[in-house]
C-alpha cells in the first residue's frame, strides 16, 4: 500500500466538510452516527480544514452525503495560502 499523509506538504489542499454539513444542518457527531465513522475522525475532519481524510474515509463521506470528492476537497489559491507581512512602519 502506498504511503498516505493526512497533511499535504504544500498545505493548499483543504477540506470543506464543515460547510457541507452546516448546509445540511448536520453536526459532526450526528454525521459520525449516520456514516458509521468514529466521532473522533469526523470531529477532526470537521474542525481542521487542513486535515485530509484517507481515500476510504473520503469515499464513505461522499456516499453518505451523496456528494462528489470535489464538493469536500478544494485547492486554495496561492493568495489564500500566503500570509501578508507588514513592516510595521
Amino acid at each position: 500500500m502506498p504511503f498516505y499523509s493526512s497533511y499535504p506538504t504544500e498545505g493548499r489542499l483543504i477540506n470543506t466538510l464543515q460547510k457541507v454539513l452546516d448546509s445540511k444542518n448536520m453536526t459532526s457527531f450526528r454525521f459520525s452516527k449516520v456514516s458509521d465513522l468514529s466521532p473522533t475522525t469526523t470531529r477532526k475532519i470537521y474542525s481542521d480544514q487542513y486535515y485530509i481524510p484517507s481515500p476510504e474515509v473520503l469515499e464513505r463521506i461522499c456516499l453518505v452525503l451523496d456528494v462528489q470528492p470535489g464538493d469536500i476537497l478544494r485547492i486554495a489559491s496561492k493568495m489564500e495560502a500566503a500570509e501578508a507581512v507588514c513592516s510595521g512602519v
